[in-house]
């Protein structure tokens, strides 16, 4: 005898797996589209101030914040990235501190580096649309 009770039951399981699975990938997805926003908004920040400066390092609390803001965004998709997104952060507090260690200088990523990170995340999305 075919126990419907069973197998019904399992179909319903095995909709809620699948549902829970396609959730998750599009968040990911939307995850990875906020990161990689937040990301490019630090990093053109960031250049249009060292343009527009002169390559002055000083502290400054917005591009300090706005580092913060990719490192939050990032952390759900690449923890390591988020990591050094977090010390370029840091720098920004207080960049001549960083800029006199020359081994703390190795934590903080160069904007030439980050701009090929975001352009790897983009290629990615660009596959899974």
């Amino acid at each position: 005898m075919i126990d419907f009770g069973t197998i019904f039951s399992g179909v319903k399981t095995a909709d809620t797996i699948l549902e829970k699975v396609l959730g998750k990938k599009g968040t990911r997805i939307d995850n990875k589209i906020v990161a990689v926003t937040f990301l490019q908004r630090a990093i053109n920040s960031t250049e249009v101030y060292l343009t527009t400066s002169k390559q002055n390092y000083v502290p400054n609390q917005d591009l300090s914040n706005l580092w913060l803001e990719a490192f939050t965004a990032m952390i759900k998709i690449d923890k390591s990235l988020a990591d050094r997104l977090r010390d370029k952060s840091r720098f920004w507090s207080n960049p001549q501190k960083w800029l006199r260690n020359e081994s703390a200088m190795k934590l903080v990523p160069d904007l030439q580096e980050l701009n090929e990170k975001c352009e790897m995340i983009l290629i990615e999305l660009r596959r899974r649309k």
